[in-house]
């Protein structure tokens, strides 16, 4: 299987393919609850009103509208801020989803720019006021999938609920409508995150409305949600927008966060679509892409995505086709100078951060799929396991690279098919070293809180275990300890916490007060609170020169030094040796 499209597909396995009876919970969820108008600046919207197991009330404001839709001449250009409305906005009920490369769904369309508020302040009560913090949370999925839904993406929000946070998931533009780009101003790309950036302006604007304080606002999210936040990080346009971020799992460093080719990608998907087109003029280009219908150019990106099964061209390592780029410098440009010297040099929008990681990122990726045919490639051309990001263009040095690599990753011996070789060397080389190297640039400038999770339970919904690994948690897994959802017939709720072991619930109670504990008062051991459940534990930031993480397993253990340092320093010097700068991804 196309490792990008096992990324994508087990975003979904866990958030989309709910089968009819967690359809019938969601209608149930909207029958018995009681609706709610509100008014904005720009117009009335209507919410829900519901309560957690918990017993707190709150409500849920579904599929506001953020931006204007962009389509016909909008289509591939910035986000435009919503115009005001008549009448109430109905935000009942969940609308659509932006298109999606792996997936076909009767809910993709490119009319998606939405959001959802859930808060658990009184409303009702007009004479009331709050000032709660607030996360906004920007989906993962490869920037080809997913969404901010409860039932297409699985972000539901009740444990955030139950920790008085006020709440906010976003849609944004995925794939080729929101990330091609013809490298120069006609498409200069990024509209995925531009998206973003005028989510939370919106935010900014609205959220006192719904008893957030605007002036408290976090930004989080995991995989290439993460990567996201890192790049909202390294903008100046969403400066002030944010006092916090909180990245799990993902980079703007992360070799598979970003593009180094997108204008031929985008003009070969333009061929793909209609093959008589061979115009090379950009501005040409971005009129037919204008002028097709956005099934085509979905399609035309699903057989692009798909017609390379080679080694040599996996995304996962080498830059999904579809992802962020460095503009050329123009107006309303979001990103025109390289990552990794923005974060060195401390150039970019200093706040607070808690990031982290899993302990074997790329188990659930590469253990459900016979890529013996990988393995095998690596053994017999190493030079495929030679990071792009080193920019070594002779072929004898990347072949020396490569064999330097893959003797260390396999003790000389070769892969010969040893699965558990090939899940630590891509954990390490695709996530790891990516996540480690851009908390400790940045500690050198910021306050950096830095994770690692290793708890395995039954609410982490894994079944991936292979004998060798260093870890047994993957990617996205930290994930289900936070968000409230449908799991199985076994356990349709998981805010029932009967269904778990008292560890599971530890792990979750845990999760939701260093989380959260973070965006209220950006510490997340603040002294005197949750003390029992976090064990007493300090959780000390990483230091310049001194690495420190909190590791997140059944106990919480702070820990001196890197997260698989011996790893993570054979990379760290191989770039320090081989790297032709000035770098990008790590």
């Amino acid at each position: 299987m196309y490792l990008y499209k096992i990324i994508a597909c087990r975003k979904h396995i866990n958030y989309v393919n709910m089968p009819i009876k967690y359809l019938l919970l969601v209608t149930l969820f909207v029958k018995l609850s009681e609706a709610l108008v509100i008014e904005l600046p720009d117009g009335k919207v209507k919410g829900l009103t519901d309560t957690t197991r918990s017993g707190i009330t709150y409500h849920s404001f579904l599929a506001l509208r953020y931006a204007q839709p962009p389509v016909g001449d909008l289509r591939f250009k910035p986000a435009l801020s919503v115009e005001p409305w008549e009448g109430t906005y109905d935000g009942t009920a969940e609308k659509n989803v932006c298109f999606q490369v792996y997936e076909n769904s009767y809910k993709e369309n490119e009319d998606c720019l939405f959001l959802n508020v859930f808060t658990p302040v009184d409303l009702s009560n007009t004479s009331s006021t709050s000032d709660l913090a607030v996360m906004v949370w920007i989906h993962g999925g490869g920037f080809i999938s997913g969404a901010a839904y409860m039932n297409e993406g699985g972000v539901g929000p009740k444990f955030f609920m139950d920790s008085t946070v006020v709440f906010v998931s976003i849609n944004y533009r995925l794939g080729p409508f929101g990330f091609m780009s013809t490298g120069d101003k006609v498409l200069p790309g990024n509209l995925g995150l531009k998206d973003q950036v005028q989510a939370l302006k919106w935010v900014q604007k609205n959220i006192k409305y719904f008893g957030g304080d605007p002036e408290k606002v976090t930004i989080f999210g995991q995989s290439a949600g993460s990567a996201s936040v890192s790049y909202q990080l390294l903008s100046p346009t969403s400066a002030g927008l944010y006092r916090a971020a909180i990245l799990e799992s993902g980079s703007s460093l992360s070799p598979w966060a970003y593009q180094r080719d997108q204008a031929e990608i985008t003009f070969k998907t333009a061929q793909l679509i209609d093959p008589s087109f061979n115009s090379e003029n950009t501005t040409e280009l971005l009129l037919f892409l204008q002028s097709v219908p956005a099934v085509a150019i979905d399609n035309a990106s699903l057989l692009f995505s798909s017609t390379s099964e080679s080694a040599s061209n996996y995304q996962i390592s080498s830059g999904f086709f579809y992802a962020p780029v460095i503009e050329v410098a123009h107006e309303d440009a979001f990103l025109t100078e390289a990552q990794y010297g923005l974060l060195e040099r401390g150039s970019y929008n200093r706040v607070p951060v808690m990031a982290g990681m899993t302990n074997e990122e790329s188990l659930g990726l590469l253990a459900n799929g016979d890529l013996s045919f990988l393995w095998n490639a690596y053994d017999q051309e190493p030079i495929i396991m030679v990071p792009d990001d080193l920019h070594v263009t002779n072929k004898d040095l990347r072949n020396t690279i490569g064999l330097e690599i893959r003797n260390y990753v396999t003790d000389s011996k070769g892969f010969n098919g040893d699965i558990a070789k090939g899940i630590m060397f891509h954990s390490m080389h695709d996530f790891d070293k990516a996540n480690i190297k851009q908390a400790e640039l940045m500690s050198y400038h910021s306050t950096v809180h830095f994770y690692q999770f290793s708890y395995s339970g039954p609410m982490g919904y894994s079944s991936y275990r292979v004998p060798g690994t260093d870890g047994n948690v993957t990617h996205a897994e930290e994930v289900n300890y936070f968000f409230s959802k449908w799991y199985s017939n076994e356990i349709p709720d998981n805010t029932d916490m009967s269904y778990f072991p008292e560890s599971d619930q530890n792990t979750h109670y845990r999760i939701m007060a260093l989380w959260t504990n973070f965006v209220k008062y950006l510490n997340p051991t603040p002294q005197g609170m949750d003390k029992e459940i976090l064990q007493n534990v300090t959780w000390e930031p990483v230091q310049p020169n001194v690495f420190k993480y909190l590791d997140i397993g059944k106990d919480l253990v702070l820990t001196e030094g890197y997260p698989k340092q011996e790893k993570y320093l054979f990379w760290n010097s191989l770039f320090s040796k081989y790297a032709v700068p000035p770098l990008d991804t790590f």
